[in-house]
């Protein structure tokens, strides 16, 4: 089987050193996520391999590493998806759901962030003479 490097559709940067059998695999698995109709026998018979070379691929980094970066690109495709989904719920008669829309819309977007406030008490039982000597000893440690 020859490896081939696959090249993304993004200014040529990912390249996966995988066959073209294991890229139609990583295709299969990855649309499969979707509908769940395949096994992994049906892949292997389909990309023309034995479920036991599929087995070995799925141990593969470079195999997985190719099946991710596609399932990234898949879930980039939903991106639109689910702000058009968005945009519908804030124009929802319930104004609950309205509210949560908004508040997901506005915290996606960097407009809206939770306050954390964190205050902090240091205690310092040191005497004036003691602090005056620490200064004298940085001082002196420092060449001044």
């Amino acid at each position: 089987m020859a490896e081939r490097k696959v090249k993304s559709g993004r200014n040529g940067r990912a390249a996966f050193a995988v066959a073209p059998e294991q890229a139609k695999a990583a295709e299969l698995f990855v649309g499969n996520e979707l509908d769940g109709r395949l096994t992994i026998a049906e892949i292997a018979e389909q990309v023309g391999v034995s479920e036991r070379t599929i087995y070995r691929w799925k141990q593969d980094p470079e195999f997985l590493a190719y099946q991710n970066y596609l399932a990234d690109l898949l879930m980039e495709d939903f991106i639109t998806e689910a702000y058009v989904r968005l945009r519908g719920l804030v124009r929802a008669d319930n104004e609950k759901t309205q509210l949560k829309a908004l508040e997901l819309l506005l915290k996606n977007r960097g407009k809206l962030t939770d306050v954390k406030e964190i205050t902090a008490t240091v205690e310092d039982n040191r005497s004036d003479e003691a602090l005056a000597a620490e200064i004298e000893e940085l001082k002196k440690a420092l060449g001044e």
